[in-house]
């Protein structure tokens, strides 16, 4: 073989071993996908989580009594509003707040009153709702103080004005109606009862004008609500007056609406502050319990009665997929004060004024009596 030929066969197996490789290469391409698919793969995608914490707030005993209603008369009414204005900050704070308006504000259209029979200026509801009260408690002992004829001038008032109520009602359908609140996608229900009305009877015919405690109708209520909100709260007027400390049958009670499934408790009725607890149940159901708020707006002069407090408590709500944990936490009552000066009785933090004139209490002193049941 020449030179040439085998220059030429040399060539020639050089141009098929290069083909041959180029094949091999392409004809594995799972090899080369297979590791561009290791490199940019993505991981698992993790579900949304959003996250939302709201406060709930609730004030004490609106109780106008004459020396608190006169001054605040004008030529046009009445105005409540610089009695109520040092106050404005912590009212505005909770994302939903709630006031027991323990004197029924009939209005002045069937003359006004005050203790034993209380009825009230309509223009404390407007100015606590210009302050940030978005709901009004009306069950308790004074509902019915000046009969049904006050009772329906209030809802009448309630319903001009945009507010809502709870607790006292037309009749049965409009007690039969959840009181179900919205805010910021987290779901409140409202309830509200009282021990009694001062002996005075229920009319006829208005069987369900206000909402006696009443234990096997609470625990219906509170089972209807818990199937359709995410916290059930519940307003009642219990306790003994001047009390600093819940009786055996507050306690009870609060049990029996725990073990019913209510969240939240907030009490009115003993005029003083009373501590907050926490209750837990063998089936996971935690309740916080505010026994008692005191007086918010009174002209009482009793120890502890000039000291209320606005009672905060959050509650935080976590979505992740299918799933949903409601928590409740941070309980805490911010003691207000209700000062006499000129005659005037004015609401101002506790926390801005040298404590209490009447009994001498400060305000730490106060917050370590409603809390000394959680610390402990």
């Amino acid at each position: 073989m020449t030179i040439r030929m085998l220059f030429f066969v040399a060539m020639l197996l050089t141009i098929i071993g290069c083909q041959q490789q180029e094949i091999t290469v392409e004809s594995n391409p799972e090899q080369i996908d297979a590791e561009f698919v290791r490199q940019e793969a993505p991981g698992p995608v993790e579900e949304e989580r959003t996250e939302t914490t709201i406060t709930i707030g609730a004030v004490g005993d609106v109780l106008l009594h004459e020396r608190v209603y006169v001054p605040a008369e004008t030529e046009g009414g009445y105005d409540f509003m610089p009695m109520l204005q040092e106050v404005e900050s912590l009212l505005a704070a909770p994302d939903f707040l709630m006031a027991n308006q323990e004197s029924m504000p009939g209005g002045v259209e069937i003359g006004l009153s005050t203790y034993p029979s209380f009825n009230s200026p309509q223009e404390i509801v407007s100015n606590l709702q210009t302050l940030g009260v978005d709901m009004v408690i009306g069950a308790n002992n004074h509902t019915l103080d000046r009969g049904v004829k006050a009772v329906e001038s209030a809802l009448d008032f309630y319903d001009e004005i945009g507010m809502d109520y709870v607790g006292v009602y037309r009749d049965t359908p409009d007690r039969e109606k959840d009181r179900i609140v919205a805010v910021d996608d987290i779901t409140l229900g409202v309830l509200a009862y009282t021990y009694g009305t001062n002996g005075i009877p229920i009319p006829e015919g208005h069987e369900d004008i206000v909402a006696l405690i009443d234990r096997e109708r609470m625990q219906q209520d509170v089972e209807r609500l818990r199937e359709k909100v995410d916290i059930v709260i519940v307003h009642m007027h219990w306790g003994d007056e001047y009390a600093r400390e819940p009786n055996a049958e507050q306690r009870e009670l609060a049990q029996h609406l725990s073990e019913a499934g209510t969240d939240i408790i907030f009490g009115h009725h003993p005029h003083v502050l009373q501590p907050i607890d926490h209750l837990q149940q063998e089936n996971g159901q935690e309740t916080y319990v505010f026994y008692s708020l005191g007086n918010f707006f009174s002209g009482q002069n009793f120890e502890y009665t000039d000291i209320g407090g606005v009672g905060t408590i959050e509650v935080t709500k976590t979505i992740k997929g299918d799933e949903q944990v409601v928590e409740i936490h941070t309980p805490h009552i911010e003691p207000t004060l209700v000062m006499l000066e000129n005659d005037v009785y004015r609401m101002m933090p506790m926390a801005d004024s040298g404590g209490s004139l009447i009994n001498g209490s400060t305000t730490e002193q106060m917050r370590e009596h409603v809390q000394m049941y959680v610390n402990e």
